[in-house]
């Protein structure tokens, strides 16, 4: 979450900031560390139904604002909303019932998500995945702990999960802060976090000029796997969605994804040749090794690629962004023209793009004391979870869609707020309500 944070705002106050996040994160890590002991005696000491309190607040708070949302910020709200109300309620029942399913919840999440991680680090083979794997393993057996009703019952549960969320996420605050600290004159945050398998060698040093002129646009255009199959496909919604439809004669569809900033720049990576995308080699090819690593190469322009082949189903519009920092990443990325499916499609460029677009975006508003504000966008930590999956895994237009849209919605956010839904529901007339 915080390497987003980061990105969008300044490269200056980054540097500057680091050695302060740096303190909070050994401090947040500290504290979490205590929890944790705690837990493990029981929960003697942390304010279990207070924080069970926080929670019900913030659920509800979350609910009224998302029946005032509109589209994908509705759901975001609603989802944390009513997670956080499912918590609270089994926290405040003061039952051991309770925390023996918040326990099992707690688990499951581990459980999947750890399996999750050791799936993608054999299947895919990315850089670091001896790391990821690591990471999984330890994953699951937290998830075992949690289960087992030891040292206590289960009564510390909460405690423990809370610790242990604590104590990862101050360790990571600590080794990016680390990372910021790297940054020097003339270099970026994006600089610092591209993957360098991906834009080896450091960019040429440009001003980061934040554009937001009328009729300057940028646009990421995707085409869904469902949207893009020539014949229809199979009903399988999540599979569809983020990794590809299969139509009744087993052909595979990946979908696409495209970057535009009009007139002349538009990031589009194909493979210059077919790939072979049946069943039977479609896991050989979702290795990240360098023999599955093929020539691409791009489309001139989105009127040429959807005249010859069909219009995009999702465009997302942003008018501030970083020009001068897009157009260094596209000048140094297209001198490569190579294609792998899994760390150099089409999505991975459009993401990575974009990032570089959004570097130093939010200056003004970090400047203005809003950074800690940032942190407490639920986007935030959607695009940062949407991300992760993506870099553990492969990027996918599916999931560039949702991590472009978390994005959008931190640069452009909406006119939803607690006050504002106040303020119109208590001092709008009553006809103007009913009209």
């Amino acid at each position: 979450m915080l390497q987003i944070a980061f990105l969008l705002a300044v490269a200056a106050f980054v540097r500057k900031a680091a050695p302060l996040f740096m303190l909070a994160g050994v401090l947040w890590g500290g504290l979490g560390l205590a929890i944790f002991i705690d837990g493990l005696q029981g929960g003697l000491h942390f304010p279990l139904h207070v924080f069970g309190l926080f929670l019900l607040l913030d659920s509800l708070v979350s609910l009224t604002l998302g029946s005032a949302a509109k589209g994908t910020q509705r759901g975001i709200f609603y989802f944390k909303g009513g997670l956080f109300l499912l918590i609270a309620i089994l926290i405040l029942s003061g039952r051991h019932d309770g925390t023996l399913a918040l326990a099992i919840v707690f688990g499951i999440a581990y459980f999947i998500t750890g399996l999750f991680t050791i799936a993608s680090a054999v299947v895919v083979r990315f850089s670091h995945w001896r790391r990821a794997l690591m990471a999984g393993v330890a994953q699951i057996l937290f998830a075992i702990f949690l289960f087992l009703p030891f040292p206590t019952e289960h009564d510390g549960t909460v405690s423990q999960f809370i610790g242990m969320v604590m104590l990862t996420g101050g360790v990571q605050s600590v080794i990016l802060s680390l990372r910021m600290r790297q940054i020097r004159h003339g270099r970026s945050v994006f600089d610092i976090l591209a993957p360098q398998a991906l834009i080896p060698g450091p960019r040429e040093a440009l001003p980061p000029v934040v554009t937001n002129t009328s009729g300057n646009q940028l646009i990421v255009h995707v085409w869904t796997p469902e949207g893009s199959a020539k014949q229809q496909t199979l009903p399988r919604p999540v599979i569809n969605r983020y990794i590809a439809a299969v139509d009744a004669n087993g052909v595979i569809s990946t979908g696409h994804a495209a970057l535009e900033c009009p007139p002349e720049l538009y990031i589009s990576l194909y493979p210059a040749a077919e790939i072979d995308r049946s069943p039977s080699e479609f896991f050989n090819l979702l290795k990240a090794v360098e023999a599955n690593t093929v020539a691409g190469k791009y489309q001139p322009s989105y009127r040429y690629e959807a005249g010859i082949w069909c219009e995009s189903d999702r465009k997302i519009h942003f008018s501030t962004f970083n020009a001068a920092s897009l157009t260094g990443f596209w000048t140094q990325y297209r001198q490569t023209e190579t294609y792998n499916l899994t760390w150099r499609n089409c999505s991975s460029s459009v993401a990575y793009a974009l990032e570089a677009a959004l570097d130093g975006a939010l200056k003004e508003r970090c400047a203005r004391g809003g950074f800690v504000r940032l942190l407490f966008i639920p986007e935030l930590w959607i695009a940062a979870q949407l991300r992760k999956r993506a870099t553990n895994m492969a990027w996918t237009p599916g999931l560039v869609l949702d991590y472009t849209r978390a994005l959008h919605a931190i640069v452009h956010p909406g006119d939803v707020s607690l006050v504002a839904l106040i303020k119109n529901r208590l001092f709008t007339p009553a006809d103007t309500a009913r009209r």
